[in-house]
């Protein structure tokens, strides 16, 4: 019988500037309208999320922005991440330095004092190695007082992270990275390094496991070789389960999917402030779960924080292996959401 595929479903919970580098009127967006999403009462972000987990026996990693809490306030932050905890989902760090830039503009802003932030405030990778430590040493401690414990796990808000961010995050106590993702490598993700897909690896001190990615044939805009990851608001509840399979026989040993705490939401504006649900997303989450509660002889949902404690070693010696997706799959979901965005 072969093994079985550790699935680790990943949430970035995340808040969002929402225009406020843009517009100095605007502040960034609290947790009830990006991360519970809540419409009339009734939750359908993390809230709506973790209640399709629960019903199916499963848990997800959530990676948590922190850094928000600097212009939102720690109440913001730790009612999500109260909420997550209560859930019994596992917990884990997440960072876009925005917050931590916007937070020092705000206080330069007050005391009449001239700021100006990086290029690209949101890169981490980007910035130097002792900016980097900076914000992922404040991230870790803002973490630490808001949930009482010690992250094990990261990822970098849009994947950007070095080598020299898992030095960093390994020195900090960390042990795992969920940052490489080679569809965005263009864009900031361990532009500099030659690394594996779809296997996890050490490096620097960390283990690295990577974001599963796929290939279609439909040209896909600013990512290269047609690769996208498996992202459940990107591809098909169809593509996402043929990129399953494809992994499980190919002897993969570790898949990481992407979702997020708005994605279950189309948003009318930048503020949050008109909100709906998005069906198609909503169904394509539900499919995905009920298929790995009902194909748990092939996949395990696996967490992070679990993958932590255990820390296996990598086989170093698995092939890179990439699904493709073809033609046809892509296309019909191409044209699915395209009417999804206009109604």
């Amino acid at each position: 019988m072969a093994q079985r595929t550790r699935v680790y479903l990943t949430i970035d919970t995340e808040s969002s500037m929402g225009g406020a580098w843009q517009n100095p009127a605007l502040r960034p967006v609290p947790a009830d309208r990006r991360i519970f999403c809540r419409i009339q009462g009734r939750d359908y972000g993390i809230g709506w999320q973790c209640q399709q987990l629960r019903e199916r026996g499963l848990k997800a990693t959530f990676f948590c922005e922190v850094l928000s809490s600097l212009v939102l306030g720690e109440d913001d932050s730790r009612a999500y991440l109260e909420y997550l905890l209560e859930q019994d989902q596992d917990v884990q760090m997440h960072v876009h330095p925005n917050f931590y830039f916007f937070a020092e503009k705000s206080w330069a802003d007050a005391q009449g004092v001239a700021y100006f932030p990086p290029r690209l405030p949101d890169a981490l990778s980007s910035l130097p190695a002792e900016d980097q430590a900076t914000i992922l040493r404040t991230a870790v401690e803002i973490f630490r007082y808001l949930t009482g414990r010690q992250p094990s796990a990261f990822r970098a808000g849009s994947y950007q992270a070095s080598a020299t961010t898992l030095a960093i995050l390994s020195q900090l106590g960390l042990r795992i990275d969920s940052s490489y993702n080679p569809a965005y490598r263009t864009a900031g993700s361990f532009p500099e390094e030659v690394l594996p897909s779809n296997r996890p690896f050490f490096l620097e001190g960390m283990l690295e496991v990577p974001v599963t990615v796929v290939r279609q044939q439909l040209p896909v805009p600013n990512k290269p070789r047609g690769l996208m990851h498996l992202e459940i608001c990107a591809l098909s509840a169809a593509e996402m389960q043929s990129s399953l399979d494809q992994l499980h026989e190919a002897g993969i040993s570790d898949v990481v999917i992407v979702h997020h705490s708005f994605a279950c939401v189309k948003a009318k504006d930048v503020q949050y402030l008109n909100i709906r649900p998005d069906r198609i997303v909503m169904r394509r989450f539900t499919a995905l779960l009920d298929f790995l509660a009902s194909n748990s002889d092939r996949f395990e949902v696996a967490t992070m924080g679990a993958l932590a404690g255990a820390m296996p070693s990598p086989n170093t010696e698995s092939r890179d292996f990439i699904p493709s997706l073809g033609y046809f799959m892509p296309l019909v979901r191409t044209f699915q959401q395209a009417v999804n965005r206009i109604i």
